[in-house]
C-alpha cells in the first residue's frame, strides 16, 4: 500500500483500537451503583472508581515520560501491551469484586495502564501525520471519546444481560484492539521520539507565560470535561425517572449518555480541529469554551422537564466540551521551544487530570447539596477561566507563533 494511502489505514486502525481499548475507562463506574450494597457504601461507587482511574492515568503518565517508555518500548507493543493489562486488571475486578480495596487497587492499576494506550495513540497517529496533524489527532480523540461513551451503549446490547457481562465484553474488545495495532500495523520509518518529562523543567514552563495561559485553558477545560462525563449519565437517569421507569427507563438512558458523551464527543472533535485550524486556536477555543460554560449552567434548568430537550442541549454540550481538547496540547507545542516541548506536554496532561479528581468529587458533594438544577453550573467555572485565558493569550505577540499566525 502506497504511503499516502498507509497513513489513513493507520489512522483508522489506532482511532478504532483506541475505541475498543477506552471502553475499560469508564466501564467499572457505570457498574459501580450495583456494587455498592457489596462493597457496603452508598453512593459512593461511581465517585471513588472513577477518581481511582484519573489519578492511575496521571502515575502512569509521569512514570511513563519520565522513563521515556515510548523510546525505549516499541510504541505499538507498548500500546498492546497496555490494552491487555487493563484487560487483565478489569476481569480480575469481576472475579474478586466483593473486596472493595482491592477493587480499588485494581482500579488504579488499570489507569496507570490507560497512559499507555491515549498518549501512545497521539504518538502512532503523529508520526505517520507530519501535515494535516490537527485533522488526524481530532479524529484520535474522537476514537477516545466514542470509547469513554461505549459502556452506555453496551449495556444495551440483548447479550449483555448483568454488569458482569459488560466488563467481560469491554475487556474483549480492549484485547482485540491491542491486537489489531499489533499485527495489522508497521512501523514508521521516522518515528517522532516520545515527549519525555524533565522534572528540572518545571521551573521554565511555569514561568513562560503564553504557555501557561495555554495550560490554563486546559486546566479549565478538563475540569468541565470529564465531571461532565462522570455524572451525566447519573443525571439524565435521576431526570428521566419522573418520564419512563424499569428497563425502558435504564434503555433511553443509556442512547442519551452514548448520543451526548460519545456521538457528541466524535463530532466535536472532528469539527474543532477543523475550524480551530481556519480560525486560529485562541479564538475557536474561546467559543467553544463559552458555548460549553453557558450549557453547563443551563442544563440543570431542564431537571425533569422533556427530555427531548434536555437530551438537545447535552448535545450541544457534549460537542463544545470536547471541541477544544485538541488545540491545548497543540498550542503549547507550538509556543514551547525543543528544550521543554516534551516536558511541557506532560505537565500540561498531568496537571489537568489531577484537576477532574476536584470536579469530579465537587459535583458528588453539589448535587446532594443544592440539587441536580444548579450542580453543574459549577464547571462553568472553569469553561469561563479558561475562555479568559485564551483571550488574554490572543493579545500577546506570541501567539503568532500559533496556527501559522492565526493566533
Amino acid at each position: 500500500m502506497e504511503a499516502k494511502k498507509y497513513k489513513w489505514f493507520v489512522l483508522i486502525i489506532m482511532s478504532v483500537s483506541e475505541l475498543m481499548v477506552m471502553s475499560l475507562w469508564f466501564s467499572a463506574s457505570t457498574i459501580a451503583p450495583e456494587l455498592e450494597p457489596v462493597w457496603g457504601i452508598s453512593g459512593l461507587g461511581t465517585l471513588i472508581v472513577t477518581l481511582m482511574v484519573q489519578i492511575g492515568f496521571v502515575l502512569g503518565a509521569l512514570i511513563s515520560a519520565t522513563l521515556g517508555l515510548a523510546d525505549k518500548v516499541n510504541p505499538r507493543k507498548l500500546f498492546t501491551f497496555s490494552s491487555i493489562m487493563s484487560a487483565i486488571f478489569t476481569l480480575l475486578f469481576v472475579l474478586l469484586y466483593r473486596h472493595f480495596l482491592i477493587e480499588m487497587v485494581l482500579m488504579l492499576s488499570t489507569g496507570i495502564m490507560m497512559a499507555g494506550v491515549y498518549p501512545v495513540a497521539v504518538l502512532i497517529v503523529s508520526s505517520w501525520f507530519p501535515t494535516r496533524r490537527g485533522l488526524a489527532l481530532g479524529i484520535v480523540i474522537a476514537g477516545l471519546t466514542l470509547g469513554t461513551a461505549l459502556p452506555h451503549i453496551i449495556l444495551d446490547l440483548p447479550f449483555i444481560t448483568e454488569w458482569r457481562a459488560l466488563m467481560e465484553f469491554s475487556s474483549l474488545l480492549s484485547i482485540l484492539g491491542g491486537a489489531m495495532v499489533l499485527f495489522a500495523l508497521h512501523d514508521d520509518k521516522n518515528q517522532i521520539k516520545a515527549p519525555k518529562f524533565k522534572w528540572d523543567t518545571i521551573k521554565q514552563i511555569i514561568k513562560n507565560k503564553p504557555v501557561m495561559l495555554a495550560n490554563f485553558g486546559y486546566f479549565g477545560h478538563m475540569w468541565e470535561l470529564y465531571a461532565m462525563w462522570t455524572w451525566i449519565p447519573i443525571f439524565l437517569l435521576s431526570s428521566f425517572a419522573f418520564y419512563y421507569t424499569g428497563s425502558r427507563l435504564l434503555f433511553i438512558t443509556g442512547i442519551a449518555s452514548f448520543s451526548i458523551i460519545g456521538l457528541s464527543g466524535v463530532t466535536g472533535s472532528v469539527l474543532g480541529g477543523v475550524i480551530s485550524d481556519r480560525i486560529g486556536r485562541t479564538l475557536s477555543t474561546s467559543i467553544y469554551l463559552s458555548i460549553s460554560g453557558t450549557a453547563a449552567i443551563l442544563i440543570g434548568l431542564t431537571y425533569r422537564a422533556v427530555p427531548y430537550i434536555t437530551i438537545i442541549l447535552g448535545i450541544v454540550w457534549g460537542i463544545t466540551a470536547i471541541a477544544d481538547s485538541a488545540q491545548f496540547s497543540t498550542a503549547v507545542t507550538e509556543l514551547s521551544n525543543d528544550a521543554i516541548r516534551g516536558s511541557a506536554l506532560t505537565f500540561q496532561m498531568a496537571v489537568g487530570f489531577l484537576i477532574t479528581v476536584g470536579s469530579i468529587y465537587a459535583i458528588d458533594i453539589l448535587r446532594n447539596i443544592v440539587g441536580w438544577h444548579w450542580a453543574f453550573s459549577f464547571l462553568s467555572i472553569g469553561a469561563f477561566a479558561g475562555m479568559i485565558s485564551m483571550i488574554r493569550l490572543r493579545y500577546k505577540k506570541e501567539s503568532l507563533l500559533m496556527c501559522h499566525g492565526k493566533r
